[in-house]
């Protein structure tokens, strides 16, 4: 999916006969993001590919549903497999751990960051789950404006609905492992 957010976004956007400066104005995603997204140099951030998809009159799902379809063609000419990479904010990024995930019931996460790396707020639709097993560092989650501190080996399992982000307050690279129920992005 790496490559083909930026072959779909511009195929999509000149189909609509939009130029990357009008996009930027309608998705309010800096125009130097646009590019690098379309050329390959990014991927940009799930909140960057929602205000891309809304500008462009298209569901999130939808939006990723027609870049897996860029894949599953892909794969059928034996193209190189890559994993999914989501920037959130500098520092820290998050790897998809499945295929065709809108198959699943699930969607399983790395989430990576770096000392004082945080994920972006997120608040999903009524009835998402989410649960957080840190596999290394120390993080900070804060739900609905409550913060829990987790370490090493420690988990969280929380209503997804509700406005929240992960910050690594250690001195180190922190890892969880994310899966959010049922698939939302």
């Amino acid at each position: 999916m790496y490559m083909n957010i930026g072959l779909y976004l511009r195929k999509v956007r000149k189909a609509q006969g939009m130029t990357l400066l009008q996009l930027s104005h309608k998705s309010k995603v800096q125009l130097a993001t646009l590019s690098r997204i379309e050329t390959g140099k990014m991927t940009g951030t799930i909140e960057s590919h929602q205000q891309i998809a809304h500008a462009l009159g298209l569901s999130l799902p939808q939006f990723y549903s027609e870049i897996d379809k860029l894949d599953t063609a892909q794969k059928a000419s034996n193209a190189p497999e890559r994993t999914d990479l989501f920037m959130h904010e500098k520092g820290t990024s998050s790897v998809i751990l499945t295929k065709d995930i809108f198959a699943k019931r699930m969607l399983p996460s790395m989430i990576i960051m770096k000392r004082n790396g945080k994920t972006q707020k997120e608040e999903l639709k009524a009835g998402c789950e989410k649960f957080i097993y840190v596999l290394a560092g120390k993080v900070e989650i804060i739900v609905a404006g409550e913060k829990k501190v987790l370490h090493k080996g420690t988990t969280l399992y929380f209503d997804a609905s509700f406005p929240h982000y992960i910050k690594n307050i250690g001195n180190d690279e922190a890892r969880c492992l994310c899966v959010v129920t049922p698939v939302s992005l």
